[in-house]
């Protein structure tokens, strides 16, 4: 790669970087409402199944604690369950709630809605670029991100 397509990319990041932001901004949920950090953790075990707290810290990239601290406040407002690991009696295996997958649901239904919002200042003919860059932002996540592993 040349120094002209590498400052290319570095300037195309930090555009990213600050267009990606800035949409996460303008989506931040109500104060009552539950974090990006614990929606995260919600998504996670929806994608992944139950899952032990140490291996979901691993996938949201928090510390031990931080999860044990958000593991308990989720459980407090009934959003996921625990329940002993039948293959390690000293471990739990953490498990969304239906109230759980309905918060979950609502929360992306209304992150859906806001970027809509933002979309709708696309004009139409640019929406197959957006579409297009959005299509190759997902394969490069699946690519680069270690596919999590489902507990039981």
């Amino acid at each position: 790669m040349s120094t002209a397509d590498a400052a290319g990319r570095s300037e195309l990041a930090e555009r990213l970087a600050f267009v990606a932001g800035s949409i996460n901004r303008r989506l931040r949920p109500p104060a009552d409402a539950l974090t990006h950090v614990a929606l995260s953790a919600l998504a996670s075990i929806d994608r992944v199944g139950e899952v032990r707290p140490g291996e979901l810290a691993r996938i949201e990239g928090i510390a031990a604690p931080g999860m044990t601290r958000l593991i308990a406040d989720l459980e407090g407002r009934g959003l996921v369950s625990r329940a002993a690991d039948p293959d390690d009696g000293r471990s739990q295996l953490i498990r969304l709630t239906e109230p759980g997958t309905a918060a979950l649901a609502e929360a992306r239904a209304a992150r859906a809605a806001g970027v809509a919002a933002i979309l709708h200042e696309v004009p139409p003919e640019d929406l197959a670029a957006v579409e297009r860059a959005v299509a190759l932002l997902e394969h490069a996540l699946l690519v680069s991100t270690p596919a999590p592993t489902r507990a039981s």
